[in-house]
């Protein structure tokens, strides 16, 4: 029987789709990091907020 298995070697679908959209937008690192950092600003903002309205509904 014939084994399907990718190559170690090779990356996923996923990693080639991401490395293909990075090329064609251009993406650099810094920028990257850039946005995840705003990013995780948001998210912290937006939980305060969350829980704000939880205290005050109850």
């Amino acid at each position: 029987m014939k084994k399907i298995s990718s190559p170690k070697n090779s990356s996923s679908p996923f990693s080639r789709i991401m490395r293909n959209g990075h090329q064609k937008t251009g993406y650099k690192v810094r920028n990257g990091e850039l946005l995840m950092c705003m990013s995780e600003d948001d998210h912290k903002r937006i939980a305060r907020l969350i829980s704000k309205w939880l205290e005050n509904s109850a």
